[in-house]
């Protein structure tokens, strides 16, 4: 499993940085699914109460990638569909857009990007033998955290971003390391553990830039694994789709996480064109 990362690189990594608190509603839901006989009328509730997140939760259980036979009106629809734990796993995952605060419209593109890749990486989920769909819109959404946050500690980070992109043969990590001293892999890490996520997810949002992973399978879970390799490919059809451009870690991982997921050729394409069929 990973190693717990040393107490040098979190101080480094946090110098100057504020991790955002966790959301009162995500303590309160917490609370309840922890009960040994939890209330889904209170979990409808929580997410009720705030009109915004219930709006978001409905959107989100609506979209093609959930692939519901109906279109679901209300929040007790949506856990009562669901579950409560996977309803929970996406307003986890929703709430974080309003918890990283940005001046208005500069992270547009970054979640609207992120709920895509979310949505594709729920949809690709239920093509793995129980797959871990609740966990996978929730690491989709979560796994780049780091970059807002690093993108308003430092005034160049944009010129980062560009120069990662440019640099393909390259992790974007090591590009980030290199100007910054840390990386937004290891900062959503933290994030992630701030926020009670479960360990897999943690794990995952780590070594997400790392291929290496896959040949050692000590050094992360399966399930992490699993979430690793079903975001590659999310970000990867997202990319080719949706920004028409090749995916640089797809390329470095992309065999591994197929080979992971047990994904042959034939299941791949027809995976792809699934998803183009959909988002058409």
């Amino acid at each position: 499993m990973s190693k717990l990362l040393p107490p040098e690189v979190i101080k480094r990594t946090l110098t100057g940085i504020s991790i955002p608190a966790r959301p009162q509603v995500l303590v309160q839901l917490e609370n309840e699914l922890t009960r040994d006989d939890p209330d889904p009328r209170v979990i409808v509730r929580l997410v009720s109460g705030d009109v915004g997140l219930s709006a978001a939760v409905l959107k989100t259980v609506n979209s093609p990638f959930f692939g519901l036979s109906r279109r679901i009106s209300s929040v007790a629809q949506a856990v009562s569909l669901l579950g409560m734990r996977s309803a929970a796993q996406i307003v986890t995952g929703l709430v974080l857009k309003t918890a990283i605060a940005g001046k208005a419209g500069s992270l547009e593109r970054f979640w609207d990007s992120a709920e895509k890749v979310a949505g594709i990486a729920s949809h690709i989920s239920l093509s793995i033998p129980r797959g871990p769909r609740d966990e996978a819109y929730c690491f989709g959404l979560f796994h780049d955290v780091g970059i807002p946050i690093l993108m308003q500690k430092f005034p160049d980070y944009r010129q980062t971003l560009a120069l990662a992109e440019k640099l393909s043969d390259r992790p974007f990590t090591a590009v980030e390391e290199e100007r910054h001293a840390t990386d937004h892999a290891t900062l959503g890490y933290l994030v992630a553990k701030g926020w009670f996520l479960p360990e897999a997810i943690c794990e995952g949002i780590l070594y997400h830039h790392d291929p290496s992973v896959f040949d050692d399978k000590e050094v992360v879970s399966s399930q992490a694994l699993t979430l690793i390799a079903i975001n590659a490919l999310a970000e990867h059809f997202h990319d080719e789709y949706f920004r028409l451009r090749s995916n640089s870690s797809w390329e470095r991982m992309g065999d591994r996480a197929l080979d992971h997921l047990g994904l042959q050729e034939d299941e791949y394409c027809d995976l792809r064109e699934d998803l183009t069929t959909m988002v058409g």
